[in-house]
């Protein structure tokens, strides 16, 4: 019986980093809440990962808009850095 050759498989990197998923539950948990103060923490842990994404170097895709804030509570980095042109208001 001839042998089978054996090949290694590499595990491919997820397409979706755990801090671009972490945006999408927070922006979940965004719109599950009428609470303030909780959305208060929600819109800075959110503007905390934006930061950790764009350091990163590597956050190469725009969140879809489900997993994004309303525009009036995005933080700026965000636009800064998607839309160069934009100016903070």
């Amino acid at each position: 019986m001839p042998a089978v050759p054996i090949l290694a498989t590499r595990r491919m990197p997820p397409k979706t980093s755990k801090h671009e998923a972490l945006l999408g539950v927070l922006a979940m948990r965004f719109r599950g809440t009428q609470d303030s103060g909780e959305r208060k923490t929600i819109v800075l842990e959110y503007a905390k990962t934006v930061k950790r994404l764009i350091k990163s170097g590597n956050w190469n895709e725009m969140p879809p808009p489900e997993d994004q804030l309303p525009d009036d509570v995005m933080p700026k980095e965000f636009f800064e850095f998607w839309s160069p042109d934009w100016e903070v208001p």
